[in-house]
């Protein structure tokens, strides 16, 4: 990447709020990215495999590892493949703050939280029923 893109990279995590002015991550922002996008993926994928708990296990688990590796831009080319594979929008700001390595990074652990909370939710509306 280079100087120019850096730039306006930078400046337009700023004026989303990503970043704040001091250089340090805005976790409250990277948190409601991570809600509003975890959510429509996981029950896209649910559906998709036919309510399978042992698909979205193996589903969290890919993510898990990947991310306890530290393999973080696998994690985010897995996520855009069932993106992709859900017929779902990749969201614009999760592209964006993938180009900044703090950012990714908590925005990945947040993600994890996120679709954790999210399959307890679905797999237990599903024993519910």
């Amino acid at each position: 990447m280079d100087t120019m893109e850096k730039a306006t990279k930078r400046s337009l995590l700023l004026d989303k709020g990503i970043i704040l002015q001091s250089g340090t991550i805005c976790r409250d922002k990277i948190n409601l990215i991570s809600g509003a996008m975890t959510a429509p993926l996981i029950e896209t994928i649910w559906t998709f495999s036919g309510y399978d708990t042992e698909a979205m296990e193996r589903v969290s688990a890919i993510f898990t590892n990947l991310y306890h590796e530290g393999r973080e831009a696998e994690m985010m080319a897995v996520l855009r493949i069932l993106y992709d594979l859900s017929g779902l929008q990749f969201p614009e700001d999760v592209e964006l703050l993938a180009t900044h390595p703090e950012a990714r990074q908590y925005f990945l652990i947040s993600f994890l939280l996120d679709m954790e909370d999210c399959m307890q939710g679905l797999m237990a509306e599903a024993v519910g029923e």
